[in-house]
């Protein structure tokens, strides 16, 4: 009944990638425009944004998708077009009411950061609203494992924003650097709409019409949703909250330390460095995405050796989409941040360089976490990552209070670090218990690991040669290409999982090459 869900994850994480790929060749042309201090001004609108938008759409499309895969997982399609109809209604509300407090907050907020970002602020403000909406039709497909849809709009979502966005930033940055960080929010709105009108067409095409519904009518549907949302909001605000605090903390302690560029600085952390420690994070959130269903499905139908089976060929791919970026991060962060960002200074090259080799194992702290944080979610274990969150962000609140002040902003990266890796341990460890995960899994990690070293030899032997891009693609695609010989040869997936990927006759055969008929 369900899509291969790797299958599925792959058309999703390709989209994400291309959408990302176009997110950067945006923030590069848009920080070389309005500079590391119109990056700062930015960064400290988007966290605010992101917050107000985790409690207003964040848990919605794994609330939802959950919900409708439970009707679907009982072939109760009735069901799960009525609880959809549900979840939209509720989702214009609570848009609706975001959006208002996006603005009503704006002023008060923008005086704890800066007067400039005031603006930005009531801006991005109607975003909320239709990524509300967005999240709602997102969450419909992702129940029925559809995720075409999604796909398509995240590619329309970077074009739009990457057009729009920029035009807008260009014409407005003779107003002022807080002007042209408005065009550049803009741009974020107009690509909501955009993805908004996609979504909505697409829902059209497949299911004609919606389904009437009254809420006072569906009161199990709702107390369902209500108590699915809740740890998703909260898991899902940490987050967002907790960069929110960083954007209002961070400057400050770094002005209290005497730093004359603490807004620059901080823009560097969060409007460069960031963005690619979240790069391969968000390609895991696709595959997150994909098997929150799966696991619903063996919940429902009790079938735990289902669960056990998705779950560890899941851990399998998070590491391997994982680690890759943390030596490609580790050895060649200053050849990445030189060529995607020309105009910096040699000095905030320095320190992007560094921020970058210090967070490189947050790629995995934060891959680990999305993914088994989908799974329990799936498996009706919401609370768990609500609980670790909590922890581990509280964690690195307190590190960034006592290493900032030391450090300066390095101290705010290992903080930071330090609280992500220990997430997706900690979060590790509990699913491996709670679905009684056999000792292989770590076995698997550490063979992965392995391929990223031998990977990461090439990188090293290059590393003087990383002064151009040409240089640094022809480096990662070799890397890349020893890193998956070795994945074969070391045979991290059994013949079976490979049957299930993409292009599998292909590796298969490679599979036989190297190993015979063997399983």
């Amino acid at each position: 009944m369900k899509k291969n869900f790797i299958s599925s994850a792959g058309v999703l994480a390709f989209s994400v990638i291309l959408a990302k790929v176009l997110g950067a060749i945006y923030r590069i042309p848009l920080a070389n425009i309005i500079g590391a201090e119109g990056m700062g001004i930015y960064q400290f609108v988007y966290p605010i944004f992101a917050l107000l938008l985790t409690l207003s759409s964040g848990a919605v499309p794994n609330a939802i998708s959950i919900t409708v895969s439970e009707h679907v997982a009982n072939n109760d399609e009735d069901g799960a077009k009525k609880a959809f109809g549900v979840a939209l209604k509720i989702c214009v509300v609570i848009g609706t009411v975001g959006a208002v407090i996006m603005c009503i907050i704006a002023y008060p907020v923008s005086l704890l950061q800066t007067k400039d970002a005031f603006i930005g602020h009531l801006s991005i403000a109607p975003a909320i609203f239709i990524v509300t909406l967005i999240s709602a039709f997102r969450g419909w497909f992702m129940g029925h494992s559809n995720l075409v849809p999604s796909s398509l709009s995240q590619i329309t979502e970077g074009t739009v924003k990457l057009s729009v966005g920029l035009t807008l930033t260009s014409l407005l940055y003779k107003y002022g650097i807080k002007y042209a960080v408005v065009g550049a929010l803009l741009g974020v709105v107009a690509s909501e709409l955009v993805t908004l009108i996609v979504m909505f067409v697409a829902y059209l095409i497949k299911d004609k019409k919606f389904v009437k519904v009254k809420i006072k009518d569906e009161k199990e549907t709702v107390n369902r949703l209500k108590t699915l949302a809740l740890p998703l909001i909260i898991c899902g605000m940490i987050l967002p909250l907790s960069q929110f605090i960083d954007s209002v903390l961070i400057v400050n302690l770094l002005k209290w330390k005497g730093v004359a560029t603490a807004v620059a600085d901080y823009g560097i952390w969060s409007g460069i460095v960031t963005p690619l420690i979240n790069l391969p994070v968000m390609v895991c959130i696709s595959l997150g995405i994909a098997i929150t269903p799966q696991m619903v499905e063996g919940r429902e139908k009790h079938d735990v050796d289902y669960v056990v089976d998705k779950a560890t060929t899941t851990s399998k791919l998070t590491f391997i989409l994982g680690v890759p970026f943390v030596f490609f991060y580790l050895f060649m962060a200053k050849g990445i941040i030189n060529v995607l960002y020309p105009t910096l200074t040699q000095e905030k090259l320095v320190i992007a360089t560094n921020l970058l080799q210090i967070n490189a194992l947050s790629v995995l702290g934060l891959s680990i976490f999305q993914i088994y944080s989908a799974m329990l979610q799936g498996l009706n274990r919401a609370k768990v990552p609500v609980k670790i969150m909590i922890i581990c962000m509280t964690i690195k609140l307190l590190l960034t209070v006592i290493l900032t002040p030391l450090l300066g902003i390095l101290g705010s990266a290992i903080s930071a670090c330090i609280g992500y890796v220990a997430s997706g341990v900690i979060i590790m460890v509990y699913f491996a218990k709670f679905v009684n995960l056999d000792t292989e899994f770590i076995k698997n990690a550490g063979v992965i690991t392995l391929c990223g070293v031998i990977m990461s030899m090439v990188i090293i032997m290059s590393g003087v040669f990383q002064n151009s891009i040409y240089a640094i693609i022809i480096v990662g695609i070799i890397s890349c290409f020893i890193y998956a010989v070795a994945i074969m040869v070391l045979r991290v997936f059994t013949k079976r999982e490979l049957a299930t990927m993409p292009m599998s006759k292909f590796l298969l055969k490679i599979d036989d090459i190297m190993h015979g008929g063997s399983q």
